[in-house]
């Protein structure tokens, strides 16, 4: 097994500890974040949106009891200082939202770990961005797996520019609000932001389609989009509007989206729905993106509607294992030489 690690137990980070919880390949060894670990306790076992998780907990001696597994607590806030080497750490999941730049995740290599994958968009350029499915993370220490939102739109993009052709396409996220709104009307930067999250529908910026550019950068200068963010806590919605390179119809989309969704390569990542589905029906749910079927259109054979759910907690954190999954594969079977 992997011995991996947490910095940042968050709502991405304690989703991911869920899904690690039994893993076969990866063991977590040790999560840190600066809530004192009887609280990460009590907030793993009661969640308002997945429910009370039905799994023996508790903490002993620093150390988070977690069914049959444990893993030690940490409280540092610098991530250079943490025991990544002591601890035999392979790999780091860093999904405090804070350490998004390259000499921030070096941190991590320098502390003793030998990947680190970040659970947010990487500022700047010199973080690769790996979305499950469509690229590969080969050969790279640290990588970003952008947002749930770039994991839900980037394979629909490169299955449509793959088996279509794309020209050009635009994107809007009809999103759960997240921690980065208000509760009620207060001041912020953003204006908008500010206004009551679970009272309005309040339009946002978002950077997931320029990150899916960094994915796939043949869509660069060619794909862009804005947020919906609306009051529900989770389960989110992506609208996407194609200009196609030939003419196509609705039954082909469909036919090729059931093909992809049952592949090799998208089989865990994507999956169509023909069912009448709200929101609430994709909590929980790990795909990355699941395109609903009914919504698909076509206009003129070229302008193309897709729109996809995703569960923007628990979808995302389900890529990043993946892709953990991914990297502890390529260790313990190394390329030849």
């Amino acid at each position: 097994m992997l011995n991996v690690a947490i910095n940042g137990l968050g709502r991405i980070g304690r989703a991911t500890l869920k899904i690690l919880k039994d893993h076969p390949t990866l063991n977590v060894v040790a999560v840190n974040d600066l809530i004192p670990a009887d609280n990460l306790a009590y907030l793993l076992k009661f969640d308002s949106v997945y429910g009370r998780w039905e799994t023996e907990l508790g903490v002993q001696d620093s150390r988070l009891q977690i069914g049959t597994r444990s893993c030690k607590v940490l409280n540092e806030r610098e991530p250079v200082k943490l025991p990544w080497r002591e601890l035999n750490v392979a790999l780091v999941f860093e999904c405090t939202g804070v350490f998004r730049k390259a000499e921030d995740l070096r941190k991590h290599l320098d502390a003793g770990a030998d990947y680190v994958i970040l659970s947010a968009p990487a500022k700047g350029e010199d973080v690769p961005t790996v979305v499950h499915g469509v690229n590969s993370s080969s050969g790279k220490q640290m990588i970003s797996c952008a947002s749930c939102t770039t994991n839900c739109i980037t394979p629909v993009v490169e299955i449509m520019g793959r088996r279509i052709g794309v020209r050009k396409a635009v994107m809007t996220t009809i999103h759960a609000y997240t921690s980065t709104q208000a509760i009620v009307d207060s001041g912020k930067h953003n204006f908008r932001r500010g206004r009551a999250a679970a009272a309005n529908l309040v339009p946002a910026t978002t950077g997931a389609a320029i990150a899916t550019t960094r994915a796939l950068p043949q869509y660069k200068d060619k794909f862009d989009g804005l947020a919906i963010r609306v009051p529900v806590p989770i389960g989110s919605l992506a609208d996407m509007v194609f200009v196609t390179s030939r003419a196509t119809s609705v039954e082909e989309i469909k036919t090729i989206f059931q093909e992809e969704a049952s592949s090799e390569r998208y089989r865990e990542v994507v999956a169509v729905t023909e069912e009448p589905i709200v929101s609430c029906d994709i909590i929980q749910q790990s795909y990355a993106s699941i395109v609903d079927a009914s919504t698909i259109q076509v206009v003129d054979g070229d302008l193309v509607k897709i729109m996809s759910w995703y569960d923007n907690e628990w979808g995302y954190a389900s890529q990043m294992v993946r892709e953990a999954v991914g990297v502890a594969g390529a260790i313990s079977h190394p390329a030849a030489a």
